[in-house]
């Protein structure tokens, strides 16, 4: 049985089991967030409305995916809206340091104008999936002025392709 604790860095009015807030603090460390400040204040914007409830740990990330993957969808646009949003947001945002703008950048209503204008200039394009496949066999020619002689040679023969 898990207790529910208040953690002292999150406000008094959300409630957080340690280890989601240590799983938070990693995910949010992937974006370029180090403050305490930053970290605590985008715990509380994740478990806001979760309540005294308090979320496991997987549970706390998936907020907080969501959460992400919400706010890429308003910053970068429906264009970029899909599988892999959250990798490409996230990859945009480290590109336009989004971090060094503070926690207040994801909790407020909208992002500023310059920097969802940098976000969207900073999408990495898709990779098309790897596909594997058999290369051809191929042969090297020394001599080519032999090989021409050997192809007319053989194409002189009945039923032998010129080829081999």
């Amino acid at each position: 049985m898990t207790t529910l604790t208040a953690c002292p860095s999150v406000p008094s009015t959300v409630w957080a089991v340690p280890r989601s807030r240590a799983a938070l603090d990693t995910f949010f460390r992937g974006f370029g967030f180090t403050t305490e400040a930053d970290l605590s204040a985008l715990a509380a914007w994740v478990l806001d409305g979760y309540g005294a409830q308090g979320a496991q740990p997987p549970a706390a990330v998936a907020l907080a995916r969501a959460r992400m993957e919400t706010w890429f969808a308003s910053v970068l646009g429906m264009e970029h809206a899909g599988p892999g949003l959250l990798a490409r947001g996230r990859a945009a945002f480290v590109l336009c340091d989004g971090a060094s703008r503070g926690a207040r950048l994801l909790t407020r209503a909208s992002a500023p104008e310059d920097f969802v204008k940098a976000a969207r200039a900073a999408v990495p394009v898709p990779a098309p999936a790897q596909v594997s496949a058999v290369m051809p066999e191929q042969q090297l020619v020394l001599w080519p002025f032999g090989e021409l002689l050997r192809r007319w040679w053989r194409g002189a023969s009945p039923d032998v392709s010129i080829s081999r």
